[in-house]
């Protein structure tokens, strides 16, 4: 083989060479970029679609189990304050052991001390009343480690078929990470939880409520006094 045709070889060679390695260049750039897409839109849809189950709200993709979201953030808050302000006789020990599991052992002991002093069960128990709370907002600050937050709510007392004027409650927290456990599926403790003044204006329809049990308490009243009147005419009358 001549000199010449050797050399055109090698250049042949090198340039089948060259245009094979550029292919693999582009189906390993092409093969990245896909991956990569594909990841971006599976973590995208799985941020934006939510399941709902036992243990709350959650994100159909997790970003990571050591990740909390905002949802989680304000899940613990809600579920917390649910179940602290709001039972009955047959919830009282269930909604307290689930709040305590969500507290650290200072905040949550020092609530139920509270209801302990107050004592609440027994009342539950004596007049077969219950309180329900209604949470009006969660604020959280997200830019400070741990984060803080304040939660307003009003609580209310049923007993029969009354209801108290509602009861502005609000207070500051702090939110500390921990592990995820079977009590505490979030992964996250509510810290220092301190009253701080709230007065919440009644609404309409509750002050409609109240100004309607006040009439049936006056009409009441009236009727338990002209009954007496009556019953004390016949005894004079007898004697």
């Amino acid at each position: 083989m001549s000199k010449s045709k050797i050399q055109d070889l090698d250049k042949t060679y090198s340039t089948m060479r060259t245009m094979t390695m550029a292919s693999l260049a582009i189906v390993l750039v092409t093969s990245i970029f896909f991956v990569l897409t594909l990841r971006h839109a599976y973590g995208t849809v799985g941020q934006r679609v939510y399941v709902v189950g036992s243990l709350g709200t959650q994100a159909a993709v997790a970003a990571s189990p050591d990740e909390h979201s905002e949802f989680e953030y304000r899940n613990v808050v809600r579920t917390f304050v649910s179940n602290m302000f709001q039972h009955d006789e047959s919830t009282f020990t269930d909604h307290m052991n689930t709040a305590l599991n969500l507290s650290d052992a200072l905040s949550g002991r020092r609530l139920y001390e509270e209801f302990k002093k107050g004592q609440v069960y027994e009342n539950y128990r004596k007049f077969g009343s219950r309180t329900m709370v209604k949470v009006d907002s969660i604020v959280l600050q997200n830019d400070v480690r741990p984060r803080t937050g304040k939660v307003y709510m009003k609580q209310k007392t049923f007993m029969a078929d009354r209801q108290s004027a509602p009861i502005s409650i609000a207070a500051a927290f702090t939110l500390v990470e921990t592990d995820r456990s079977e009590k505490n599926p979030y992964g996250i403790q509510i810290s220092g939880f301190d009253f701080i003044p709230y007065n919440a204006p009644i609404s309409a329809a509750e002050q409609a409520i109240q100004e309607q049990q006040a009439e049936r308490d006056r009409q009441q009243l009236q009727a338990a006094q002209q009954a007496a009147k009556q019953a004390a005419a016949a005894e004079a009358a007898i004697r």
